[in-house]
Formats: structure tokens, C-alpha cells, sequence
């Protein structure tokens, strides 16, 4: 049954607490995910500074760097991802997480369609990302959404890649 709530932009400092809320149940379901790999959650997220980004959000992922969003029913916050500006001028979608309790409502893709929204109203002309290898129900959604496999826009350590999966989707529509 889909899920009945709204998309906000985060704004505010509760916004991007409960966003942050949102990446750390994030990083516990893919320490979960990848319990027979507990080395590869923490390097991959060392790598990304996360904890540097959690301390950072608002400045992060607010114009002109970004854009967060987030699916709220009933003042309760369901899901959320956001978008920031890469230094070719494209955009990368990041932390796209809606937690295991509120998915099958659709939650997940009509963030995914928000983001690819909001990517083409700012300009962007390509949208990047990065997931992991075991992460196949994003995969399929990326994909249904478009995405499409490509060589990596961002470096990992070498060790780190065989396990990551790279996406694109041009954004510019046809005319």
C-alpha cells in the first residue's frame, strides 16, 4: 500500500537531526547487511568522512552544495535522501535510506523521483552515485529509475571497489 506522507526539504536544525537520525539507522542496517564483511562498513564510511558530514549536514546538503530530503507521515520521518553538487558540475545522490519498518509503501522511489526532480530543477545534467554490491533492491531500483553502471566518479581504495557499485543517469531530457 503506498505510504500517505509528504516530501519536505530539510530547513531546519530538527530537520537535520532527524536526518542524521535517518544515516546513522543507515550505517547500523548496512553493518547488518554486511555483517560477514564488518571491515568493508567502517572503511567505506571512514573514507567518506562520515562522521565529518554528520557534523556538517545543514552546510552539506542546503543550497548552493545541496539538497536533503524527507518523507514524513504524521510528524513521524519514514525515509530520506539527498543530493550535493560534485566539483565536474554534475550531482550525486547520497544517503537514500528508507529504514526496514516503512519499507513497501513506495517510500524509496518516490524519494529516488524526488532527488531526479529536484537534480534537473538546479540544472544538473548528470546524476552519480555509488552503492554497494549487496545492496541489490537499490540496485534494481536505480535502475528502474534509469541509472545505468559506469566507471567510478570517486576514488576508494582498491580494496574497497571490488564491493561498490557506480550509477549515472543523464538528467537533461530530450527536446
Amino acid at each position: 500500500m503506498p505510504a500517505s506522507g509528504s516530501l519536505q526539504v530539510a530547513a531546519t536544525p530538527a530537520d537535520f537531526a532527524a536526518f542524521a537520525g535517518l544515516v546513522a539507522e543507515y550505517v547500523d542496517w548496512c553493518r547488518v547487511r554486511y555483517r560477514d564483511h564488518p571491515w568493508f562498513v567502517e572503511r567505506v564510511f571512514g573514507h567518506q568522512s562520515l562522521e565529518d558530514e554528520l557534523a556538517a549536514l545543514p552546510r552539506a546538503y542546503s543550497a548552493p552544495r545541496g539538497t536533503a530530503l524527507l518523507f514524513v507521515v504524521d510528524g513521524d520521518v519514514q525515509g530520506g535522501g539527498a543530493i550535493r553538487r560534485l566539483a565536474d558540475g554534475s550531482c550525486e545522490m547520497k544517503r537514500l535510506f528508507v529504514p526496514d519498518r516503512h519499507q513497501g509503501q513506495g517510500i524509496g522511489r518516490r524519494l529516488c523521483e524526488a532527488l531526479i526532480g529536484a537534480a534537473r530543477g538546479e540544472g544538473f545534467r548528470l546524476m552519480r552515485l555509488d552503492t554497494a554490491v549487496l545492496f541489490t533492491e537499490a540496485i534494481a531500483m536505480y535502475e528502474a529509475f534509469g541509472f545505468r553502471r559506469c566507471a567510478p566518479h570517486i576514488a576508494y581504495p582498491p580494496e574497497l571497489m571490488q564491493h561498490l557499485v557506480f550509477m549515472e543517469l543523464p538528467l537533461a531530457r530530450e527536446g
